[in-house]
């Protein structure tokens, strides 16, 4: 494993969840963090961890490439972990425009102020998703299968995958994509989101929601917080592979669990179980069923999901539970 003491770190998103736990494990390990934020939301694990006081912090956004280039110099960065995003279906389909800048143009920023400073930067971690591969009915899904999207956040998110590994084959940036399933645990605070949002419903003695499409049911690969970060970590210890760099990794359990179990697990967790649930028709088109085969990142990085959906529950339902009766 790498030594990421006095490591130069530059993570985008890192007041989203995701970004806020890759950031406090990095500051954990003894690494230089320096963030790029628009906001700081006094409610996000991010500033609830005090992460705020530990960190170089940039004020902006990935739009603006001569700040990110500014960075990379002033902070003299070797690694990025690139996180930001337009991250929710229901925004992407409601803005566009903005979806395309920030994870299209947004990207490509980042890349190419890192393949300006490929001097210092040495590691470029990159955030994709399993939607990159459509509505694909062939499961587990593959690094092999083609990439496809028919909204504009799929989409989105398939041109930035392909940008990150253009960057490496064409110009030798080193660079690792993670393709990322239903990402939960403690912290994320969108309550529109299924786990949180059911655990924040179930608190107030209030139905959970569950939508339904009209023609079947909705199936995720859900993976703990904790088995993202080291997914992270894995990518960024092993990308001076030869196998490694300039791939892209599918993390994920291997197993799809529909919703309404999930719901029904997180009720039995809380001991709410005589609560029903508020089933209602989903109104976004959306894939039904998502399920990513994690072979690859097992056999080339030696990472694999260690926590199952049950016991990353018990440990997310014991959190908000502390969190939200503060």
């Amino acid at each position: 494993m790498k030594e990421m003491k006095n490591k130069r770190v530059f993570v985008t998103g890192a007041t989203g969840f995701v970004g806020a736990h890759i950031t406090k494990h990095l500051i954990e390990q003894g690494a230089v963090v320096t963030v790029l934020i628009e906001r700081c939301d006094s409610s996000s694990y991010f500033s609830l961890c005090g992460l705020d006081k530990q960190v170089n912090v940039y004020y902006g956004d990935i739009s603006n490439g001569k700040l990110i280039e500014q960075i990379i110099v002033e902070q003299k960065i070797e690694t990025i972990f690139h996180l930001a995003a337009v991250a929710l279906q229901d925004l992407a389909y409601k803005m566009p425009k903005v979806t395309f800048e920030v994870n299209i143009v947004g990207t490509y920023n980042i890349l190419d102020a890192a393949r300006l400073h490929m001097d210092t930067v040495n590691s470029v971690l990159v955030a994709s998703s399993d939607k990159v591969y459509g509505d694909s009915d062939i499961l587990p899904y593959k690094e092999t299968l083609p990439l496809q999207g028919s909204n504009p956040y799929d989409v989105s998110k398939v041109c930035q995958d392909l940008l990150a590994r253009s960057f490496y084959h064409s110009y030798g940036l080193p660079v690792v994509v993670g393709r990322f399933g239903n990402i939960y645990g403690p912290g994320d605070n969108n309550f529109n989101r299924l786990i949180p949002g059911t655990i924040q419903r179930l608190e107030l003695g209030e139905s959970p929601l569950i939508r339904r499409p009209k023609n079947g049911v909705f199936k995720r690969d859900f993976l703990y917080i904790k088995d993202i970060v080291n997914a992270y970590m894995y990518m960024l210890y092993n990308i001076e592979k030869e196998d490694v760099v300039g791939n892209a990794f599918n993390f994920g359990t291997g197993i799809a669990t529909d919703v309404e179990t999930v719901v029904n697990k997180i009720k039995t967790v809380m001991g709410l179980e005589n609560i029903p649930s508020n089933v209602q028709e989903s109104e976004v088109s959306e894939i039904l069923a998502q399920q990513l085969d994690p072979s690859k990142a097992f056999e080339r990085l030696g990472w694999k999901a260690e926590y199952s959906l049950d016991a990353g529950l018990a440990e997310t339902v014991k959190w908000y539970r502390e969190a939200l009766n503060k």
